[in-house]
């Protein structure tokens, strides 16, 4: 069948052409659609559930919501891990999926759960809400300014409201947010002791004035002409005529003004956005799984430009523009695969026929189209890993093609025509590239097998490998023999690489000789020498998950104090910000200093929001061009290339160690609970060093003491803190027995005590914008001595304090609770620099080994994820060699020969370890695939000696055969180690994540090559001619 086919596509050169116009169209179509971003989504399936009742301390909302739904949860078959946050008057339940699962199905049955738990709720909470986890990442942030403060700062988020809604109508936006933007309400602040020198009952009161409004309608009248639809006037609106109604209580008339000071404000706000030490009217804007980073923020700045046309006295400007680092990333990868495909064309012309050399690199723009096309049908990303996955398989590309080149224009040699040469020439190496290119999709695929979020980031890279692979299949036996056919033309020319490969062939031929007849004694040395190196070296390497990069952003965050309002968190954020701005170097350094008051990342880039949190991003100019490669290639193979803004000298590490002097040096640390300076990472493990406690509370605050004084004298560990946040207090009312002589119980307190300490809706009116919530509270709100005086009124109208009636008791409270699977979790968190988790839990686990006999001890972050990785890799390193010795067995029809070749992959580690050590870099996660990968790539060099060396029936024969297989395996290894090295040598920003791989490819192909040339060929002689 595949001989028709290549014969089909020889005999129609005018359709196969065309074929390859409509792939390249394709192509075009599939690159202007798919997504492009930094990096893949590494979050998990999930659903999350949303609830809120105002007033509700964390403890209680946990007693009274939180644990009835968390266990009903827990007999949910579909759920791997259920995470909850509480704080005071809302919660949060996040429930993470098992593989495979599908959350829009997962989301019925988790709303059949709320509806069951409804009924334990209390009647006056709205029922909690149910979605899945939607994915969302940065794009870009709009501010407004006004330039000569003609505008306030309700006109100004009208306008921000505007924008957002035109932003809003773009496609594959997720999530668009107005920084500071509350709605607007009518407070009523009632004086006690008005209305208590009037006589009046605090309940009489409050029915009254809940009155003043009413916003449902009355009803329809039909008449025989036309409808009328009945309702009240919704209020008054002018505050003069609210403050002026006439209030009917009891027996007494008078004004609201009389008994409360009435006003229109905003509600408080929960989050508040600066800029270079300024507030500023900030939105938002995150992108979806879906569109292109850079055409939506081209986008969103034309919006802006054009209200700027219609609001010429406010500055619209944009910050935060993650398109940028997307272009440049995105750029650098390009032009590294680039010039990848330029050095192999060089070492193709120089070392092989230049016809041919033409042929092969014609196939390999048709592989990666073919590539383009498969990741955006499959709905996969243009993103650092899926471009560094190409730029893997690069040199790969080439091997097929090479092969199948090279005996196509043997067969012209033989005098064959050049339509028959092709077709010869091509299925005559059908079955070999077939196996070599399964033998290495087999090495990338089990890397599938990684679970979590780990698993989630990683699984674009074997894809594409694989689909890269398949379409190098693919154009070998499709494109390639019509180009051979009509480029290709035997050529009697001597060339100066035939002089090299002579010389290559004297120098092996005498190596080889002498370790064949060396017979056992060398084999056995090369053996012990290959594996003692491994083992010392294996011991010397540490490992790490990931290696670290350089950014354009670094955080400063933390918390100010449970209990501090977000006026004062921000009046703490200002200082830094002054600090930093004027500190640091805003030219060539540092572009903006921005910040939002009121919440914090975590270490997955979601937001935690209390009052006291900030978080401040310090964004940095791009880094200057740092090598060889940036400075002198890249800006000339660059698609876009754009060095405006790339002036900054030091990494974003350097700089963070001097943010971190900066802080220390002017700023008192003591009044924060938690100061973080840190560079943002992938996003994979939420932090380097991560323990979960949970326990007994008081031995659960005394282990997290103890934990943290022993990171804080550990080397390189900082940022260390926990989530155990005690401050606030939870002030219970117990009715005492004079109370309850009384007739006064807890509901009653509930009642009279609500609508003046709770800030509660009471009302609602509307303006000519919609619905304005009427809420009410105390002048005395948030003064605690103001329960001294308050009076409960009793059933038969007498009044009585209520100190006299109920005891106040207090109790320690957590301004957020943790949960994990209902079980309450205290994390200590710290960063780590310059060591490795590995390396912190050896100082570590004899303090963690005495403290787990008093509570519960989880080891999460990195050191959790090192664990998981390593041994998923092992489980993909044993599918893996399983799968490529059954295709060897396939193709040779034998148990022996697949052997020898697959016993060239453990020793083919020392060359892996080599590499890290010239490289001077840690063994981390992306190296350890490396090695999976390794596996199917160095077989491909074994079935090439193997299919040549088993003719041989003597000695000589086997030399013979080993040195006609000399060029091949060169060949192939000398493209595979070039595409690489530009990954291996001049890695910068996000690729040094996958510049690990490369050198674990490149350096274990480099040893494995010289495995194939002699250690195969001893080892065949040893089995099938050790008596030749």
């Amino acid at each position: 069948m595949i001989k028709s086919l290549i014969e089909f596509f020889l005999r129609k050169p005018v359709l196969n052409h065309m074929l390859l116009f409509f792939l390249f169209i394709l192509s075009v179509f599939s690159y202007l659609n798919i997504s492009k971003e930094i990096f893949p989504p590494a979050s998990l399936d999930a659903v999350i559930i949303n609830g809120s009742y105002a007033g509700a301390s964390s403890d209680l909302l946990d007693k009274i919501a939180v644990e009835d739904i968390e266990d009903e949860l827990l007999g949910l078959s579909e759920a791997k891990k259920i995470t909850s946050t509480i704080k005071n008057g809302f919660f949060t339940i996040q429930v993470d999926l098992k593989d495979g699962e599908n959350p829009s199905l997962v989301v019925d049955d988790v709303k059949d759960i709320i509806t069951q738990v409804k009924t334990n709720l209390p009647t006056d909470m709205d029922e909690p809400t149910v979605k899945t986890l939607e994915y969302t990442f940065p794009l870009i942030t709009v501010s407004l300014f006004s330039k000569s403060d003609s505008k306030t700062k309700e006109q100004l988020l009208d306008i921000a409201d505007d924008v957002k809604s035109t932003i809003m109508q773009l496609k594959d936006l997720s999530e668009v947010t107005v920084f500071s933007k509350t709605d607007k309400q009518l407070v009523v602040i009632f004086d006690e002791e008005k209305i208590k020198a009037l006589n009046l009952s605090k309940v009489d009161v409050v029915n009254a004035v809940s009155k003043i409004s009413s916003i449902f309608p009355v009803g329809i009248i039909k008449d025989t002409k036309r409808h009328y639809y009945l309702s009240t006037f919704n209020g008054e609106k002018d505050i003069n005529n609210i403050k002026n109604i006439i209030l009917n209580i009891g027996s007494k008339k008078i004004y609201l003004k009389d008994i409360a000071e009435v006003r229109y404000q905003f509600e408080d706000v929960s989050t508040i956005s600066h800029y270079d030490a300024k507030r500023n009217i900030a939105i938002g804007v995150n992108k979806g799984f879906e569109g292109d980073s850079i055409e939506l923020v081209k986008k969103i700045k034309q919006i802006a430009k054009d209200y700027e046309k219609i609001y010429p006295d406010i500055e619209f400007d944009t910050y935060i523009d993650t398109s940028i680092w997307i272009k440049n990333r995105l750029n650098t990868v390009v032009s590294n695969i680039l010039f990848g495909l330029i050095l192999l064309f060089i070492a193709l012309l120089f070392f092989i026929n230049v016809r041919i050399a033409i042929v092969i690199a014609i196939g390999i723009p048709t592989s990666f189209m073919i590539g383009l096309i498969g990741a955006e049908y499959l709905g996969y990303s243009l993103n650092m890993i899926s471009l560094l996955g190409a730029l893997i398989a690069l040199g790969m590309l080439v091997d097929e093609a090479i092969v199948v080149g090279e005996n196509i224009y043997r067969h012209m040699e033989m005098g064959k025509s050049r339509f028959q040469a092709a077709l010869d020439g091509a299925y005559e190496m059908y079955p070999a590239v077939l196996t070599a290119t399964a033998t290495t999709i087999f090495a990338f695929l089990p890397i599938l097998i990684m679970s979590g979020e780990t698993g989630k980031f990683m699984q674009i890279l074997p894809i594409m490998i694989t689909i890269l692979l398949l379409s190098s299949l693919f154009e070998a036996f499709l494109f390639l023999p019509l180009h051979s056919m009509q480029i290709l033309k035997v050529s009697d020319e001597k060339r100066k690489s035939h002089k090299i490969w002579d010389f290559n062939k004297r120098v092996y031929s005498k190596i080889l000789h002498f370790f064949l007849k060396g017979r056992y004694l060398t084999l056995v040395l090369m053996i012990v020498f290959i594996l003692g190196s491994t083992f010392v070296l294996f011991k010397a390497i540490k490992f790490q998950f990931l290696p670290a990069f350089d950014t354009t952003q670094i955080y400063v965050s933390g918390s100010v104090g449970v209990g501090k309002k977000i006026e004062q968190t921000e009046q703490t954020v200002f200082e830094i910000e002054k600090l930093l701005t004027q500190k640091l170097n805003m030219k060539t350094e540092v572009s903006s200093v921005t910040s939002v008051i009121g919440m914090k990342l975590d270490g997955k880039n979601q937001p935690i929001n209390e009052e006291f949190y900030f978080q401040t991003f310090v964004n940095l100019k791009e880094r200057a061009a740092q090598n060889f490669f940036d400075k002198y290639i890249n800006p000339f193979l660059s698609p876009k290339y754009d060095n405006t803004d790339m002036i900054r000298e030091n990494s974003a590490q350097v700089l963070e160690e001097k943010i971190k002097k900066i802080i220390n040096e002017n700023i008192d640390t003591t009044k924060f609970d938690e100061l973080k300076v840190f560079t943002p990472k992938a996003g994979i493990v939420k932090n380097d060093i991560e323990l979960a406690i949970s326990g007994e509370d008081k031995k659960v605050q005394k282990v997290v003491k103890q934990i943290e004084d022993k990171l804080s004298s550990i080397k390189g560990v900082s940022n260390i803190a926990d989530d155990a946040l005690l401050g606030n207090f939870e002030l219970k009312f117990k009715v005492n027995k004079y109370g309850q002589q009384l007739g006064v119980d807890e509901e009653m307190i509930l009642n009279q005590l609500k609508p003046f300490y709770s800030k509660a809706t009471y009302s609602k009116m509307f303006d000519k914008k919609g619905i304005v919530e009427i809420v009410f509270q105390s002048l005395h709100k948030d003064i605690l001595t103001s329960l001294d005086k308050f009076e409960i009124t009793l059933t038969n109208g007498q009044k009585v304090l209520l100190k006299e009636v109920a005891s106040f008791i207090k109790v320690p409270a957590y301004s957020q609770i943790f949960k994990e699977n209902n079980k309450r979790i205290v994390s200590v968190t710290a960063s780590i620099s310059k060591v490795t988790s590995s390396d912190v839990y050896e100082q570590l686990n004899p303090l963690l080994e005495s403290l787990s006999k008093e509570v519960l001890i989880d080891i999460k972050g990195e050191q959790e994820e090192n664990a998981k990785v390593q041994k998923e890799m092992g489980e993909a390193a044993i599918i893996a060699i399983i799968l490529i010795f059954i295709a060897l067995v396939w193709m040779f029809d034998s148990m022996l020969k697949p052997l020898i070749i697959i016993s060239t992959i453990p020793l083919s580690i020392l060359g892996v370890l080599v590499g890290h050590l010239i490289m001077g870099i840690n063994l981390t996660m992306p190296g350890l695939i490396g090695v999976v990968g390794l596996a199917g790539v160095i077989v491909n060099d074994g079935i090439i000696m193997m299919d040549f060396i088993k003719k041989a029936k003597n000695l000589k024969e086997l030399e013979e055969q080993a040195l006609l297989r000399l060029r091949p395996i060169l060949l192939t290894s000398i493209t595979t180690v070039l595409g690489l090295s530009s990954l291996i040598f001049f890695a910068t920003g996000q690729a040094l994540v996958l510049q690990p791989m490369a050198i674990a490819l490149g350096f274990g192909i480099l040893w494995a090559t010289i495995l194939n040339l002699y250690y195969v060929p001893m080892v065949y002689r040893l089995i099938y001619l050790k008596d030749k």
